[in-house]
């Protein structure tokens, strides 16, 4: 069974590339690879800014992006957090990653609990992971 991605239309590609092209200018002026990749690792709605802990600091790779997603409007935000993530790995002289856009946002998180809790130990959070099908390895790779 192959693999189901969205499907998005020219203008929304055409607008990942221009995003992509500006993001690249960006990330590697600003030197700010890390920041993204930390956003775009732990970021995922807007509400969790409040939350602090391993969202501290993300607004500031949020207000550097904000000019660039400003010109983008028909992108959504979880494509546009998860382009600067793929151009971040790719400015820093990783590989090219595939980026399959066309996930929409969602207006609210999902209620607290439904990921790994960090503070029930790495046993309990493998055996999540292993249930999901992620090798143990590659989530501590990440």
């Amino acid at each position: 069974m192959g693999k189901n991605y969205p499907n998005v239309n020219e203008d929304y590609q055409n607008a990942v590339e221009k995003a992509k092209k500006k993001l690249r200018v960006l990330i590697a002026e600003k030197n700010c690879a890390q920041i993204m990749l930390h956003l775009v690792w732990t970021m995922r709605y807007p509400a969790e800014l409040a939350r602090g802990g391993a969202n501290n600091g993300l607004d500031i790779a949020i207000k550097l992006l904000e000019p660039i997603k400003e010109q983008f409007p028909i992108l959504s935000f979880v494509d546009f957090y998860k382009l600067a993530g793929v151009v971040a790995v790719e400015v820093t002289g990783g590989p090219e990653i595939p980026l399959h856009p066309g996930r929409e946002d969602t207006p609210e998180p999902p209620i607290e609990g439904r990921l790994p809790d960090a503070s029930k130990g790495l046993d309990r959070n493998g055996s999540y992971y292993c249930l999901k099908e992620y090798v143990d390895m590659g989530v501590l790779d990440v």
